[in-house]
């Protein structure tokens, strides 16, 4: 009886032996399982969090790029300003010389016709004196 009584326990002892093990390995396995699972989440808010920072990155690599784009606009407009400002200056530097010389030109015919009238003048008084009239 004894011997029995002592297999029993022996068998009891095995078996919660083999229990605490399974448990054991049962615990592992779960958090195996949630480890893995947690891991893929968090590799999920990786790829997130990177696809995020890629998506900015381009967003500010095209906003500097067409900032870029729109400075070098802004410099073909200065300089086309500038060609224009300088060809009106130039055309009006033109248009002024050519309007003084005009004017110069005009002032010493004029000059011209009042030398032609003191002469003539000058005349129709030799004319007179000589003539008596």
């Amino acid at each position: 009886m004894a011997a029995a009584a002592l297999a029993l326990a022996a068998g009891f002892a095995l078996a919660t032996v083999f229990f605490a093990l399974a448990a054991a390995f049962a615990t592992l396995a779960v958090a195996a399982l949630a480890r893995d699972v947690a891991g893929f989440f968090a590799a999920g808010f990786a790829a997130a969090f990177l696809a995020a920072g890629f998506l900015a990155a381009a967003g500010l690599e095209a906003a500097g790029f067409l900032a870029a784009a729109g400075l070098a606009a802004g410099f073909f407009a200065a300089a086309g300003l500038a060609a224009a400002g300088f060809f009106a200056a130039a055309g009006f530097a033109a248009a002024g010389f050519f309007a003084a010389a005009g004017f110069a030109a005009a002032g010493f015919l004029a000059a011209g016709f009042f030398a032609a009238g003191f002469f003539g003048a000058g005349v129709a008084l030799l004319a007179s004196a000589s003539t008596g009239f």
